[in-house]
């Protein structure tokens, strides 16, 4: 049984490619140099999620177009459109120093610099300029950017996020 915790999300299934069952999937990860050393995925679709192995990769544009094993013909391959493609935590690649996964980061407490406890992240939003954390507050939901005048650290360790608390911030 696959957990739904232990589901990292990496790509999205958008089309089938071609007569011979490859599905184009638009990356979901900043490291799409993963996609090329995949083994296996996890496919959720229809509330359901299965383990896939994967027979090849290429790249068309920005799209990988993935072969699955077992999906041999178009009519199978679109029978996975819009699925979501993933793998288990423990199979993600390391990434670089100050650089963090979205579920790492969801569920981690927010601090003012201070020590005044703001709230708990509860969705990372992925924005063209940088990205945003949604901070569910009892006053509502806050939107703070992740850019260095902001967030001043991140321990994963202690589950906490310390920022900057700048004027209109927290309105």
């Amino acid at each position: 049984m696959i957990e739904e915790s232990d589901f990292v999300l990496i790509g999205l299934l958008r089309r089938v490619h071609g007569m011979k069952g490859e599905i184009s999937v638009e990356p979901i990860s900043d490291l799409v140099e993963r996609f090329e050393a995949l083994d296996y995925v996890l496919v959720r679709h229809g509330g359901k999620t299965s383990e896939m192995g994967v027979e090849s990769v290429r790249w068309k544009g920005k799209l990988a177009l993935v072969k699955l094993h077992g999906i041999d013909d178009r009519t199978s391959a679109e029978d996975l459109r819009g699925a979501e493609i993933g793998v288990r935590q423990e199979d993600v690649f390391p990434v670089p120093d100050d650089t963090y996964y979205v579920f790492d980061i969801v569920g981690c407490s927010v601090m003012g610099k201070k020590g005044n406890r703001i709230g708990t992240v509860c969705e990372v939003l992925r924005m063209p300029a940088n990205d945003v954390l949604v901070v569910k507050r009892e006053e509502g939901d806050a939107l703070i950017p992740v850019v260095k005048s902001v967030v001043k650290s991140i321990d994963l360790e202690a589950k906490l996020i310390v920022i900057e608390e700048m004027e209109g911030l927290l309105d």
